[in-house]
């Protein structure tokens, strides 16, 4: 029991710090500390992270540190590619998502060890239509796969989004 509650606050000071990395450690926990089936992990997973980064962007709306109009051209078509992911994922192996899942998280630690700071300028110097377009692809790219694998929000929308400008 102690493990799922000092899970439960790393996960809460990792999103509240962060902006990410809720769904990274809460799909394990959940899988593995809990004992909880593979498919009700992932889906147990995108409830907790997404009401705990409902909750947590409060502070920062209030703030007005919150960019709407990113909110728009990249939650918007991400919110409808995760409901397509979500369908998706009801015809896969929950083994099949959880390697996918680890796949995710490999590829991801490679990148970031990498670092991105020149990819980050590259994309803050291209003209707004032009991230817009990706801004949306990108969107729609992280909704299918939270949908999928239930992951991918915030340790891939703070990279796409530093990334575009957005």
């Amino acid at each position: 029991m102690w493990v799922v509650i000092a899970g439960a606050l790393v996960i809460g000071l990792s999103l509240g710090l962060l902006g990410s990395g809720g769904s990274i450690l809460t799909v394990p926990i959940l899988t593995y500390a809990v004992g909880q089936p593979d498919k009700l992990a992932i889906a147990g997973s995108l409830a907790i992270v997404g009401s705990i980064a409902l909750i947590g962007s409060v502070p920062y709306a209030l703030r007005r540190d919150v960019v709407w109009r990113s909110v728009l051209w990249f939650g918007l078509p991400g919110m409808a590619a995760t409901v397509a992911g979500s369908q998706l994922a009801a015809y896969l192996p929950g083994a099949l998502q959880l390697t996918i899942f680890a796949c995710v998280m490999l590829v991801a630690a490679a990148r970031m060890l990498r670092g991105g700071a020149a990819q980050a300028a590259q994309g803050a110097a291209t003209p707004l239509p032009q991230r817009r377009r990706y801004i949306v692809r990108d969107g729609m790219a992280v909704g299918l796969l939270t949908g999928v694998v239930g992951i991918g929000g915030g340790f891939l929308i703070v990279p796409a989004l530093v990334l575009l400008g957005g």
